[in-house]
Order: structure tokens, then sequence, then C-alpha cells
């Protein structure tokens, strides 16, 4: 059958959308699980192989274990000459779209042809039972006190646990590269270290967890789902405040170069596989999430979650180049913040002189100018926390410039209470742009909400 005829293809197209398997079945199909057997691609690969083959929609179907480095030497095997075949397909999924990025790949996902994704796992935070932690709140406070000495853990580094540890981390105000993350080699290793308490908390699928939450020695504090899933019933991450919502997601990729006609060969092959009711059933046994998705749609998911995954991973990556200015540990904020006070209360000062709006008795003395920033400080510590940086840092640049020079209207006060709330918000952005510094934005709100330019904390 030639797929160049746009006839056919329109033909076979419309019976596919019907439910007809109108195309023959292949002769070999070779699907290849980049991870050792056993494990969730190699499962999802000899589910696929199974379902493929009761279906008749190929005759012989064989799956290639290449085990390493988190799926990237199966990535890199299939896309420099062993996906040449197009019949084959390589199973991925998060995981490797991490580990690409984690460990700076020569290959990427990109370099293979999308053809669909199949399943998703929801990822868990779980504590021992005896943790003093009871629930996502509370583990984000304690996190966020000590995020260096709070210790998470899961699989490898830059892999999806890890993924989900740095998006918590950037939805609650903490610099993702403080997250102190121990990496494991699988998920028993994770479950083993916190039931013996070396970490604080886990993070991995629930199904790792599910059996030591039945049994009570772990507790389950949030799922990443976007809603509760009935059959866990586990509060959500979102329920605790933080806009964090994440998918272990799998997929299969078809070879670099991939004609079009080819695609749509594979992703038809695919699609009747998964919509079938032998893949349901097994999807139904196994506990996994139906994700189906194929053509622009899965090109427009692909496209956005490499864009969020990449800029996760690169906050994950290397030490903390900033810490929130109410630790303390670096001076490096206060003195740029106060020389920023400074440059406002002068600038200030000679636009309020210019037109003549100083009151007689305003002192011109350098020490009320230095006094009157000294003052501004520690209302600026003191109003910090509560109420965050853009105020307590409009505070501080009101108070310096009145030392400088004080107005003698309230139109004139109220103009330069604008000029300094202007003045914050520019500030906040070189802290949080420019220097990369998170800075908190008060516990009176709520931290489900993000403002434009900090983390709303709570």
């Amino acid at each position: 059958m030639s797929w160049k005829q746009p006839a056919l293809f329109l033909l076979v197209s419309a019976l596919t959308c019907a439910g007809v398997a109108a195309q023959p079945p292949e002769d070999h199909l070779v699907i290849v699980a980049p991870a050792a057997p056993g494990g969730g691609w190699d499962q999802t690969a000899r589910v696929l192989q199974q379902v493929i083959e009761r279906r008749g929609l190929a005759r012989i179907v064989e799956v290639q274990n290449v085990p390493g480095a988190a799926g990237t030497i199966g990535l890199a095997q299939f896309v420099h000459g062993g996906g040449s075949n197009t019949r084959s397909l390589l199973i991925s999924g998060l995981v490797m779209l991490g580990a690409t990025l984690w460990n700076d790949s020569p290959v990427s996902l990109a370099q293979a042809t999308p053809i669909a994704r199949l399943t998703g796992e929801y990822e868990a935070i779980a504590v021992p039972a005896a943790s003093t932690i009871g629930d996502m709140r509370q583990l984000v406070q304690v996190f966020r006190e000590r995020p260096e000495a709070f210790a998470w853990g899961g699989g490898s580094a830059g892999g999806s646990d890890h993924i989900l540890a740095g998006l918590i981390a950037e939805a609650a105000g903490v610099d993702p590269r403080r997250v102190n993350y121990v990496a494991f080699s699988g998920g028993g290793e994770a479950v083993a270290a916190l039931l013996g308490g070396h970490i604080a908390a886990g993070v991995s699928g629930y199904s790792e967890f599910a059996p030591h939450v039945r049994s009570g020695r772990l507790r389950a504090l949030a799922i990443s789902s976007p809603s509760r899933t009935p059959a866990i019933n586990v509060p959500t991450i979102r329920e605790s405040g933080l806009n964090v919502e994440m998918v272990n997601w799998r997929g299969v990729l078809g070879p670099r170069g991939l004609p079009d006609s080819d695609r749509v060969r594979l992703t038809t092959l695919v699609r009747q596989a998964a919509h079938s009711p032998e893949w349901q059933r097994i999807l139904a046994e196994r506990e996994w999430s139906d994700l189906y998705l194929d053509g622009g749609e899965l090109d427009a998911f692909l496209a956005s979650e490499t864009t969020r995954v990449t800029r996760v991973v690169a906050r994950l990556r290397g030490p903390a180049r900033g810490v929130p200015v109410v630790t303390g540990q670096r001076l490096v904020p206060l003195v740029v913040l106060s020389g920023a006070a400074l440059v406002f209360g002068a600038l200030t000062a000679g636009w309020i002189r210019a037109r003549g709006q100083v009151r007689p008795d305003a002192p011109a003395a350098n020490r009320r100018a230095v006094a009157g920033v000294v003052l501004g400080l520690v209302v600026f510590v003191i109003m910090l926390q509560p109420l965050g940086f853009t105020a307590a840092a409009a505070a501080l640049f009101v108070l310096t410039a009145n030392a400088f020079a004080r107005p003698s209207t309230h139109r004139r006060r109220m103009w330069t209470l604008a000029i300094a709330i202007v003045f914050a918000v520019i500030v906040d952005l070189a802290f949080t742009r420019g220097l990369d510094l998170p800075l908190p934005a008060g516990t009176w709100f709520d931290s489900s909400h993000r403002g434009p330019l900090t983390t709303w904390t709570r």
C-alpha cells in the first residue's frame, strides 16, 4: 500500500477513526525498552508487545532491553542507528527527558519522532508514620525554615522524583538549588531509607508507597494529581496551597527523521493497541492512568513539558546562588538594598527640593540621612516576613526619602509613596530576575496565589 497517495491516506485515516484495522499487520516490530527487565519502561514495552500480538497488529513483536543512564543510552543507540528501522519504537517518558537535561546528554527526545503518550503515574510525597510532620502544609513550613537540612529522597538525580521536589521548592519560594536531594537507584531503596529515618520525606510513584501506607508504616501526605483520585484518596499538592501538579508519563517514540507516512502508520498501530479492551483491562489491573495522546496535541505537550523541565532542572543543578534575604546568611542583599535606599532617598530629595516642597525645618545633615536609612532597615526586617519584600522595601524607601527631605504637602507625600512602591518593584525584579534571589512575599498571604515578582508564601 502506498501511503503517498492522498486518496488512500484519507481513506485509511477515516477507517482508523471508525475503529477499523485498515492497515495490514507489521511483519516484524521492535520495541526498545531503555531499561533493565522488570522496570516501568520494560513493563510498558512488554504489555504493548502482548496487546499488539493479541490484536494481530504485528506478526512478530520483539522487545529489546538497553539499560543505563536513566534511558539515555537506549535513546542514543535508537537515535544513532538503532532506530533506523521504520518498524521500531522506543519507550520513553518524563524520566528520560529529565535525564537528558540533567546529564547534558548529546542526544535529546527531539531527535526522535513522537508517536504517542500512553500512560502515567502520579507522584506521592510520604513520611514515616512516626514523623512529626502531619500534612503537606507542615512539611513545606519545615522545609522553608532550613531547606538544606531537610532531606528528600527518591529515584535518580534529574528524574521525575527530583523534578517534583524542585517544583515544590519553587512554588514554596525556596531556590530549588537548595534542595537536599538523596538519589537512590530504585524505589525500593528510597522506601527503605524513608522507613529507616534516613530522609525526611520520600518522593515516588504512589504504587511504590501504597503497600507501606496500607500497613501503617508510612503516611502519604500529598499526591501530584490535579484532583483527588478516588482509588487513592490522598490530598493533592494543590490542596496544601502550592500550585504544583505533575505526572510521570510514559510514551513511545519513532526513529529519527521518520517520514510522515511511516509516522501515521506507527501511530495508527499504537492507537489501535491503546484503545483496545485488552489494553484497558491491563491498565486497570496495574493501576496505570490512561493518558493517551498523539498527533499535534502530543507535539504541543512535549514542547510545553520540555520547557518546564528544562527550567526546573537548570535551577536544581549546582550550588544555590542565592538565599532568601530573611535568613541573614548573606550580607549582599542587605548591602544592595541599603545602596538602593540611599540612591532613592537622594533622588527623591532632589526632586522635592527642585519643586520647593521642602519644609523649612528639614535637617540637611548627613547624620539624619544615615539614621533614616538605619531606621528604614529595621522597619524593613520587621515587615519582611509578615508583609513580604515589596511592602517592606517600599516602607524603607519612604523612610529614607523623609530622612533626606520631608515633603510639606499631602500630595507630595502621596507621590513619594507611589514612587517608593514603583522603586520597590524594580528592586524586586533586580533581585529575583537579575541576582536570582528568591524573596518572600509575606506569611499573611495565601500561598496558592503567586504574584508576578515573587512566590506568595504561607
